[in-house]
C-alpha cells in the first residue's frame, strides 16, 4: 500500500508526535541491535525534525496568545486616548460657544486651531490619529494660548493625561506589530520544518520498504512495527475522512428525499 507523507495530510502537532514516536521506535531498535548504519542514521534526523516542529507549534501558540494580549492593550490604550481627547475637545467647544464672556473669541480660535475637524480624526488609523493628538498637544501648550486656558479654567492636568495616553498607545501599537512579525516568523520556520519532516519520513519509509527481501517475514514485521506511528495515523485519518463522507452522503440523501416529498 502506498503511504502518503504529504505535509498537508497532518497538522504540525500531529507531525511532531509522529516524528517523535518514529524516533523512539528506531532508537529502541538501535539500542538492541544489531547495528544498521543506514537505518540508525534516521535516529538523529527524526529527533531534530520533531524538536523543530514542536518548537514552532509551541512558539506559534505562545506568539498568538501574546498577539491577542497586545491587541487588547492597543484597544485599551486607544480608548484612553479617545476619552481624553473628547474631554478636551468638549471643554473647548463649550467655552467657544458661550453666549458671552471675555474669552469666547479666543476660546473659539483655540478650538479651531486644535480641533479643525472636530473629533472625526478619532476614527482614523491609530498611528495617524496619534500624530494628530501630538499636534493638538503642541497647540494647547503653545505660550500664546496660556492666558486663554487660564481664563477658561481649563484643567491643565488633562494635557498630561492625554500625553501619557498617546505614548502608551504608540507603545502598545508597536508591540502588537512586533508580535505579528514573530508570529510570521514561526509560521515560516514551521513550514520549513514540515518540509524537512516530509523529506525525512519519506526517505525512512522507502528505506524500511527496501530492507526486507521477498519472503523475509521477520524483516517485514519489524518494518511494520517501526513505521506503525505513521501507518496508524494515516489509517485513522482515512477512517475519519470516510466517516465524514458517509455523513455527507446521508445528509444529501435525506435532503433530496425531503425535497421530493415536498414537491
Amino acid at each position: 500500500m502506498r503511504i502518503s507523507t504529504s505535509p498537508l495530510r497532518f497538522s504540525r502537532t500531529e507531525k511532531a508526535t509522529i516524528g517523535r514516536k518514529l524516533h523512539e521506535n528506531l532508537l529502541l531498535r538501535a539500542e538492541h541491535g544489531p547495528p544498521e548504519p543506514a537505518l540508525d542514521a534516521f535516529v538523529p534526523l527524526l529527533d531534530v525534525v520533531a524538536a523543530r516542529l514542536s518548537a514552532h507549534v509551541t512558539g506559534k501558540v505562545e506568539t498568538s496568545a501574546a498577539r491577542a494580549a497586545h491587541a487588547n492593550h492597543v484597544e485599551e490604550a486607544d480608548v484612553e486616548v479617545d476619552s481624553c481627547a473628547r474631554h478636551i475637545e468638549g471643554f473647548l467647544y463649550i467655552e467657544a460657544h458661550r453666549r458671552r464672556g471675555p474669552y469666547v473669541t479666543s476660546a473659539r480660535a483655540l478650538h479651531a486651531a486644535a480641533f479643525p475637524t472636530g473629533r472625526s480624526f478619532l476614527d482614523d488609523h491609530i498611528p495617524e490619529q496619534n500624530a494628530q493628538v501630538r499636534g493638538i498637544l503642541t497647540v494647547l501648550r503653545a505660550p500664546e494660548h496660556a492666558a486663554t486656558l487660564v481664563g477658561i479654567a481649563f484643567p491643565m492636568e488633562w494635557l498630561d493625561r492625554l500625553a501619557s495616553a498617546v505614548a502608551a498607545s504608540d507603545a502598545a501599537f508597536a508591540e502588537r506589530a512586533a508580535a505579528r512579525g514573530s508570529l510570521g516568523k514561526h509560521v515560516s520556520l514551521g513550514r520549513d520544518a514540515e518540509a524537512a519532516w516530509a523529506d525525512v519520513v519519506g526517505r525512512l519509509r522507502k528505506y524500511v520498504a527496501s530492507r526486507a527481501a521477498a519472503g523475509d517475514v521477520e524483516r517485514e514485521s519489524e518494518g511494520r512495527a517501526l513505521l506503525a506511528p505513521l501507518t496508524d495515523a494515516i489509517a485513522h485519518a482515512k477512517a475519519l475522512a470516510a466517516a465524514r463522507a458517509t455523513r455527507r452522503g446521508k445528509k444529501a440523501t435525506t435532503e433530496t428525499d425531503a425535497a421530493s416529498t415536498t414537491g
